[in-house]
Formats: C-alpha cells, sequence, structure tokens
C-alpha cells in the first residue's frame, strides 16, 4: 500500500540513473526504505544493450502499467480501499513501535477516525500477501501462525527448596485471578558470561509488569531489588504486593526475606520443569524480548532505557484484558 504515484516513479528512474541508493531515494520521497525495495524490485525490466549483453534497469513507465493493471485486475476492492490514513497508522504501529497486527488494530479502532476499518485476520492475510509496501512478515516478531508448546504437568517437589511453600498451597483466590496484588516473579539473562540480569515481576490479574536491573543473579541482589520497588510503587498503590510466585532459581529461595522486603503474605514456588504455571510472567518476558533480544549485553541497558521498555509494555493493548492496557486494568482494581 504506501501509495506510490506516477509522477513519483519518474523520480525514482531518475534517481536510478544517478545511481542513487535505496535508502537515498526513500529518504527523498519520505517513503519506507521496504516500499521503495519492492518498489524498483517490481519495475525493473531486463534490457539488452548494443554488445548483445544483459543488464537490468528500473522503468517508470512499465513500473505504472504494473501497477494499473494489478489495480483492473484485483477484482473485488480491498476492504481497506483507499484509507492510506490506516494504512500508515498499521504500519507505523507494527514496524516502528513493534505491535502485533491485532494490537495495532487495537489502536487504531480506539484512535477512530479512519474510513475503513478491518478484522485482525484480514489484516494478517494482507501482510502474508504483500500488500503493504512498508511492513512484511519480517516485521512480525511473533507469528500468529506458530505452534502453541504443549506442556506436561509435574507434580515433583524441588530438592533444593524443601521448606518454601508449594504453588500447590496457593489459594483459589489467587489461581482464578479475581483479586489484584498478586506477582509472578523470573530474572531475564543477558550475554553468556555477563553478570546483570533483569529481575521481572508481572501482576496475574491486570499483567502489570514491574522491571528492575540486577547487578548479579543472587539472593542479595534480589532483596535489595524487592526493597526498591516497594518504596518506588508504595505511595501510589495499596496493598501492592499481596502474594508472589517464583521458580526454585537459587536467587529466588531467601523466602523470609523476599517476603519482608516486598511486604508481602506469602511467596510460592511453582512445581520444577513447570514454567507454564508462571504463564504470566512467560508471555510478559516474551515481551520484553522484544527489546532485549537473548545474547544481548545488559551492562549496556541503563535504567532509565528499561522504564521506557516498562512504559511500553503496561501501556500495550492486551486482547486478554478486552483491549485494555495493563495500566488501565490495574487502575480500575487498585
Amino acid at each position: 500500500m504506501c501509495h506510490i504515484t506516477e509522477q513519483e516513479r519518474y523520480k525514482i528512474e531518475g534517481f536510478k540513473q544517478i545511481k542513487l541508493s535505496n535508502r537515498k531515494i526513500a529518504k527523498a520521497l519520505n517513503k519506507s526504505h521496504t516500499a521503495i525495495n519492492k518498489e524498483i524490485k517490481r519495475g525493473t525490466v531486463t534490457q539488452m544493450n548494443s554488445e548483445l549483453i544483459e543488464f537490468k534497469v528500473y522503468k517508470a513507465d512499465y513500473a505504472q502499467r504494473q501497477a494499473e493493471e494489478a489495480g483492473a485486475n484485483k477484482g473485488t476492492g480491498l476492504k481497506i480501499g483507499n484509507d492510506h490514513a490506516l494504512v500508515a497508522f498499521l504500519e507505523m504501529k507494527i514496524r516502528d513501535e513493534k505491535f502485533s497486527p491485532d494490537a495495532a488494530m487495537a489502536a487504531a479502532r480506539k484512535r477512530g477516525g479512519f474510513t475503513n476499518m478491518i478484522c485482525t485476520k484480514t489484516l494478517y492475510n494482507y501482510i502474508d500477501s504483500n500488500l503493504f509496501l512498508g511492513i512484511s512478515n519480517k516485521d512480525l516478531l511473533i507469528k500468529k501462525y506458530g505452534v502453541k508448546r504443549g506442556y506436561k504437568k509435574i507434580r515433583k517437589v524441588a530438592l533444593n527448596n524443601v521448606k518454601g511453600t508449594s504453588i500447590s498451597e496457593r489459594p483459589e483466590s489467587i489461581d482464578n485471578r479475581k483479586e489484584i496484588g498478586h506477582w509472578e516473579i523470573d530474572c531475564v539473562i543477558g550475554k553468556k558470561g555477563t553478570k546483570p540480569v533483569v529481575m521481572t515481576l508481572v501482576e496475574r490479574k491486570s499483567r502489570k509488569s514491574l522491571y528492575v536491573i540486577l547487578k548479579s543473579k543472587t539472593q542479595k541482589e534480589v532483596i535489595a531489588a524487592l526493597k526498591r520497588l516497594n518504596k518506588r510503587v508504595g505511595g501510589d498503590f495499596l496493598q501492592v504486593f499481596k502474594s508472589i510466585t517464583a521458580d526454585n532459581g537459587t536467587e529466588f529461595l531467601d523466602f523470609t526475606n523476599m517476603k519482608e522486603a516486598a511486604n508481602c503474605d506469602e511467596v510460592y514456588y511453582a512445581h520444577p520443569y513447570s514454567s507454564w504455571e508462571r504463564g504470566s510472567n512467560e508471555i510478559g518476558n516474551r515481551m520484553l524480548r522484544r527489546f532485549i533480544p537473548k545474547g544481548a549485553d545488559l551492562n549496556a541497558l541503563t535504567e532509565d532505557e528499561l522504564q521506557r521498555i516498562e512504559d511500553w509494555v503496561n501501556n500495550y493493548p492486551r486482547r486478554i484484558l478486552n483491549y485494555q492496557t495493563a495500566n488501565e486494568a490495574f487502575g480500575q482494581v487498585s
């Protein structure tokens, strides 16, 4: 989509004649680099010089003819029609702001003011069919049609944590996500051989996330971080921390001091090899990985940058929350 006019096609031909790079052409025409790449690919023809040697060249008249034929042959008009504002909005959300197509559509519906609206499935179909010039499946960090992983429930006691309170003893009021203030905790590691990690907490009902950098993956750092978090949010929310659910990593085994640091009632421990029992954490960490991919050096991560990521995650529309953000859902029940 990202419409390119006939006049712009002739400009592209001129730019290519003076050997201007695709990126510079995109900047000159105020188009995305992806859009210009696709346009040049579609409008390139094979010609032959006087020495009968073939060469490829972009021709504006051929590109325009291809575009007109495509428009005439497409049959029933696309549901998105000529709503270039919606196209630009969706491309910006998906490519620049790292939204999923579903979240981008939710943001579009919330904003309003567009001529045509489409459903998420249609948007995925458009992207799969390369109908957008500014985005493609490469811009989707989590492809919709991935195979869902299966989990096997394991009911074992962690041998390194026989004194901790098992998740089996967690009350139903926590399990059913009916009450605010119950969190899942985890650590996201960085580049192999480096010490810093990001400690993540996700509130089970609202999916609100809190992030903090730890100098190392130790009990001492976890306790200190919980104290800082408790101080940071203590004046803003009532009964922020009621319980915490952790895995059996050694950094989380000091449950006595964890409860004191977070001022919470209990720390529960999931069964070994049962990450599904902390599903909110798993999904939250996946969102964090959009900005901090596996193997990233966390020594370079600043508190300000991590705060920007936390703000992005908490202001991201979530289908499981009926397209509210975590901040909106938390604000309603806190």
